[in-house]
C-alpha cells in the first residue's frame, strides 16, 4: 500500500509525543521533517543492504570509444541516473552471445600500462567505474572494435518524496523503518527527547534500529563460494585437521 510523506511525518512526531491523537504538524514543521526524511533516504542509498532491487541497464558501445560519462548533468554520453556503484557487467554481440566483464577497482585500473584507444579488441573484458560527481564515468578496456551492447547492474537508489503529498509504495518492512528512523532524526532537529520506554518494552531508538536490521536481514543475498576445480586435487579436496592432510 502506498503511503504519503505527510503520514510518515505525522506518525513519527506522534512517536515522540510531539502531537496528540488528532493533531497534525504545522506547515514549517512538516517541511523541515520532509527535508530530514529525504536526507535520510539519500543516506540509505549508500548502504548496500538497504537496497531492495538491482537494476540492469544497457547501452551500445561505440567503435574506438572506451570512456562514457553517465548522469543527468549537462550533456553526458548516457543521460540516465548516475549509479552509486556498478556490481556486474557483460557485453552482448548481435547474436545475443554474452561475454562477462570483470569489474576492477581504481588501483587495478591504474596498473594497466596502456589504456589508450590504440589497444583494441573485438570483445572488451574489463570495466572500471569512476563514481565522479555529478556524472560518473564508465571506462572499458580494451577499446572495442565492434558495436557490442554493454549491460551493467547497479543498485537502485532510494526514492525520495517530492512533496508532502507524494505517495510511495515500498516492500514489506520499509514503512516501519521510515517512521521510526525519521522519529530519531527529527528528535534532535526539533529538540524533542525520545520518550522513555514502558517497563519491558523498547524505546523509539531501539525500535528504529530493530526495523532497520529487519530490512537489511531481508536484503542479504546468499553468496556461494566457488573455486576452479582444475587446480584442486580431487583426491585431497578437503583438509583434515587431525591428520594434517587432505581427506
Amino acid at each position: 500500500m502506498a503511503v504519503a510523506a505527510s503520514d510518515i511525518i505525522t506518525r513519527s512526531m506522534r512517536l515522540l509525543q510531539a502531537l496528540g491523537g488528532t493533531e497534525v504538524p504545522k506547515a514549517d514543521e512538516a517541511n523541515d521533517a520532509l527535508t530530514a526524511l529525504n536526507a535520510l533516504l539519500d543516506s540509505w542509498s549508500l548502504e548496500g543492504l538497504m537496497t531492495y532491487e538491482t537494476l540492469e541497464r544497457s547501452f551500445t558501445l561505440q567503435v574506438a570509444k572506451n570512456s562514457y560519462t553517465i548522469g543527468t548533468s549537462g550533456t553526458p554520453d548516457l543521460n540516465t541516473t548516475r549509479p552509486i556503484d556498478i556490481v556486474q557487467a557483460y557485453v552482448q554481440d548481435s547474436s545475443s552471445n554474452n561475454f562477462p566483464m570483470r569489474i576492477i577497482s581504481m588501483d587495478k585500473w591504474n596498473l594497466i600500462g596502456n589504456r589508450g584507444v590504440g589497444i583494441t579488441s573485438q570483445i572488451p573484458d574489463t570495466l572500471f567505474y569512476d563514481p565522479q560527481f555529478p556524472n560518473g564515468v564508465i571506462n572499458i578496456f580494451p577499446t572495442p572494435l565492434l558495436t557490442y551492447t554493454l549491460f551493467y547492474d547497479s543498485a537502485l537508489n532510494q526514492v525520495t518524496f517530492a512533496a508532502l503529498t507524494t505517495l510511495l509504495s515500498m516492500p514489506p518492512g520499509y514503512e516501519r523503518a521510515f517512521v521510526y528512523n525519521l522519529a530519531v532524526e527529527i528528535s534532535s532537529m526539533f529538540g524533542i527527547p525520545i520518550p522513555p520506554a514502558q517497563p519491558g518494552q523498547k524505546n523509539v531508538a531501539q525500535l528504529a534500529a530493530e526495523s532497520l536490521a529487519n530490512v537489511k536481514r531481508a536484503n542479504i543475498k546468499e553468496v556461494i563460494s566457488e573455486y576452479d576445480g582444475s587446480i584442486i586435487s580431487k583426491s585431497y579436496a578437503t583438509y583434515n585437521i587431525f591428520r594434517d592432510a587432505g581427506n
